[in-house]
């Protein structure tokens, strides 16, 4: 079984007992949390899966690294490290994620931009995007792309709206081409 599949199953399980408890967002920021530590900290995973790690040495560093999370992601967090699957973290979190945005009514936009948005920039780009995904609240998160000449690229789930100056000169070009045939 592919580990997205496992991910997901994880996902969809923890993502019901929080629903049933009511901690659906509190979940949610803290398996951001243990991911951005995971990420930050990539020897975690190799440690985790070393072979002479023992399971009573995996917990007690869970415990420790992560004592302050909800009773719902730590023991997530030591089950999956029981069964040898502390690896389907960042699938997991993405899955969890995925499921609480549709719960919530959200959209996930990734902006590309040559400069820093403002705060402002962010909410018009997610006003404006807002009647494009069927009037879901648009949560925009912007990135610095200096390859980009100018203008925003912005992508919603796997939809990809192409407002950059290098995007619309690649539609001219096709255009001449396609007219010169």
């Amino acid at each position: 079984m592919s580990a997205s599949t496992v991910a997901n199953r994880y996902a969809k399980a923890l993502f019901e007992l929080a629903q049933e408890k009511g901690v659906i967002e509190q979940v949610n920021d803290e398996l951001l949390g243990v991911q951005t530590i995971f990420e930050s900290v990539p020897e975690l995973q190799d440690i985790m899966a070393h072979p002479r790690m023992s399971l009573e040495k995996q917990h007690e560093l869970l415990k420790n690294a992560f004592s302050s999370c909800h009773e719902m992601v730590m023991n997530t967090l030591l089950v999956l490290a029981d069964r040898g699957r502390i690896n389907i973290i960042f699938p997991l979190v993405q899955a969890f994620q995925k499921l609480s945005d549709e719960a919530f009514n959200i959209a996930r936009a990734e902006v590309r931009a040559v400069r820093p948005l403002s705060d402002q920039e962010q909410e018009q780009i997610a006003q404006q995007f807002t009647t494009k995904v069927n009037n879901r609240r648009v949560v925009v998160t912007s990135k610095q792309d200096e390859d980009l000449i100018g203008g925003l690229v912005v992508r919603i789930g796997d939809r990809v709206y192409d407002g950059s100056v290098r995007g619309q000169l690649q539609r001219i070009e096709r255009q001449i081409v396609s007219t010169n045939r």
